[in-house]
């Protein structure tokens, strides 16, 4: 969605805060679909949602000082560096102890971070920092990750909107295309299990990459 935002005409940073309107589609299309499914793990989104409320309102502070394109590039190459973890077996969640938890809520923050900040491509870490640092399972790392970002990316919004960032218009359809499409994946996703889900999430996880790389400057 960014670089078609930036193709047609939109400055960099405008791309990026436009383009917050597709992950609050996507956030609350697959929100809608995992709600009453009892994967989204309650005890990390209560503590992540007052964090990611924090971030929400002073990571647009610093926007405009970033370097997206930089960034753009480290990211892709990060997660194909993550892709093979995804792969691991599941860690017993009764053997995670009191410190990888506080290292996998301040490894989530960074993250929420650099989501709110950049956006794209970003919310794909948090799978990587909850079935890695907290055990979870893949769906359920998606499932709280929905939650999580539900709240995180209107909060990031409005703070971008109302310092002219973004373009309603150009948002608009991403942001319901986005929906619906989080909505029916994530469906999907339920349905066919957690098998399906590690390799989806790892053929998604490679295409996103290779595209972050392929169209940074």
């Amino acid at each position: 969605m960014i670089p078609l935002l930036i193709f047609i005409g939109l400055p960099p940073q405008m791309a990026v805060a436009t383009g917050k309107m597709n992950g609050l589609g996507g956030a609350f299309g697959g929100l809608a679909a995992f709600a009453k499914t009892g994967l989204i793990r309650k005890d990390i989104v209560r503590v992540m949602i007052p964090i990611a409320i924090v971030i929400g309102l002073v990571a647009p502070l610093a926007f405009s000082a970033i370097d997206a394109e930089a960034f753009q590039s480290i990211l892709g190459f990060l997660l194909l560096a993550l892709t093979p973890t995804l792969f691991l077996r599941r860690r017993n969640q009764k053997k995670i102890v009191k410190e990888r938890r506080v290292l996998g809520y301040s490894a989530y923050s960074g993250v929420l971070t650099l989501q709110a900040i950049f956006g794209s491509g970003t919310g794909t870490l948090a799978m990587f920092v909850l079935t890695l640092l907290f055990g979870t399972s893949k769906l359920e790392a998606n499932a709280t990750k929905r939650a999580v970002v539900a709240v995180l990316t209107p909060v990031t919004f409005v703070s971008l909107l109302v310092s002219g960032y973004v373009s309603v218009s150009h948002g608009l359809v991403g942001m319901v295309a986005a929906f619906f499409g989080a909505n029916i994946g994530s469906k999907i996703a339920i349905s066919k299990g957690e098998q399906f889900a590690t390799y989806a999430l790892a053929i998604f996880t490679v295409s996103s990459a290779s595209i972050l790389i392929f169209t940074a400057k």
